[in-house]
C-alpha cells in the first residue's frame, strides 16, 4: 500500500491514485478477514446453535461493497481529471505499478490455495480482491506506458475509469455469491447430484424427498426424508440412517446431516390419502 500511495503522490497519476485507494481498502479488509475467521471458527452455542459461519458471509459482502464505493470514487476522480488535465510522471508511476502487480499476484495465489482447503467466503473475497487489484495494476501499468509512448495523458484517466468499471462488475458478482447463502440459498446442482449418488448406493433406500441443504460459511446443513424397505426393523433402519449420515459427512466434510427415515409403502399410502399422489 505504501508504495502505491507514494507513487500516486509523486507521479500525479489518477490511475495510480485509484490503485492506492484500492490498496488502502485491502489493508482494512485483510484485518477484518483475520477477525472474522476467528469469529466464524467459534463452536455453536446456545445463542448460535448453527455456529457463527455467517460472520464470513457478512464480511465478504462488506468487502465487495467497499470495492464498489472505491470504484465509484475512482471514476469520479478520473472524470474530473479529464475535464482539468494535469501533467503526470508516468515513469515513477509505472515502476510502482509493476511492483504492485507482482506482490498482489503472489499473495492472491496463496489465499486461493488456502480457500480451496477451507472453502471460506472471506478468503474467497480477499483473494478476488487481490486478483482484481493485480488486474487493475497491470492495466494501469500498460496505460502509463502508453502515456509515455504517445504523450496523451488522457489515457491515464481513461484507464482508471475502465478498470474501476471492471472492478465494479467483479464485485457485483461476488456480492451476489456472498448474499446467496445469507438468504439460505440451496446448494449448487453438482453438490445435490453428489448427495443423490451417495443415497442411491444403498439398495435399502427406496427413495427420498424433502431434501433441504444450505451452506453457512464453510459448513453445510443437510436435511432429508429417506424411504426404506418396510421389512427393516427399527434398529436396522436406525443403523442404516446413521451409516448414510456418516457417508454424507465424509463426502462433505464439516457437514451436519439430519435424516428422517420412513417405511416406503406406508409413506406412499400416506401421500395417496393426504395429497392424492
Amino acid at each position: 500500500m505504501g508504495v502505491k500511495v507514494v507513487t500516486a503522490w509523486v507521479s500525479g497519476s489518477v490511475s495510480a491514485l485509484g490503485e492506492a485507494l484500492q490498496s488502502s481498502a485491502d489493508v482494512l479488509m485483510s484485518a477484518l478477514t483475520l477477525v472474522v475467521l476467528r469469529v466464524s471458527a467459534l463452536p455453536p452455542d446456545r445463542e448460535h446453535p448453527y455456529g457463527h459461519g455467517k460472520a464470513e458471509i457478512l464480511s465478504s459482502a462488506f468487502q465487495m461493497l467497499l470495492i464498489l464505493l472505491t470504484s465509484v470514487f475512482i471514476v469520479w476522480a478520473a472524470y474530473r481529471r479529464l475535464l482539468s488535465p494535469e501533467s503526470i510522471r508516468w515513469d515513477w508511476a509505472a515502476l510502482g505499478m509493476g511492483y504492485a502487480v507482482i506482490s498482489n499476484l503472489i499473495v492472491a495465489g496463496h489465499l486461493t490455495r488456502r480457500n480451496r482447503e477451507f472453502e471460506s467466503p472471506s478468503l474467497a473475497a480477499e483473494s478476488l480482491h487481490l486478483r482484481t487489484d493485480a488486474l487493475m495494476s497491470g492495466g494501469v501499468l500498460v496505460g502509463l506506458l502508453l502515456v509515455g509512448m504517445t504523450g496523451i495523458e488522457a489515457i491515464d484517466s481513461g484507464v482508471a475509469i475502465l478498470f474501476a468499471l471492471v472492478a465494479m462488475s467483479l464485485a457485483f458478482r461476488q456480492l451476489y455469491a456472498s448474499l446467496h447463502p445469507l438468504m439460505d440459498g440451496a446448494l449448487p446442482e453438482d453438490e445435490i447430484r453428489r448427495l443423490e449418488t451417495a443415497l442411491n448406493l444403498h439398495p435399502e433406500v427406496r427413495g427420498f424427498h424433502n431434501l433441504r441443504a444450505r451452506k453457512v460459511g464453510s459448513r453445510r446443513f443437510i436435511e432429508l426424508h429417506v424411504m426404506l424397505d418396510d421389512d427393516l426393523s427399527f434398529i436396522e433402519a436406525h443403523d442404516l440412517a446413521e451409516e448414510i449420515e456418516r457417508e454424507l459427512s465424509q463426502e462433505f466434510p464439516g457437514s451436519q446431516v439430519s435424516i428422517h427415515y420412513e417405511p416406503h409403502e406406508a409413506e406412499l399410502e400416506h401421500r395417496k390419502k393426504e395429497h392424492g399422489e
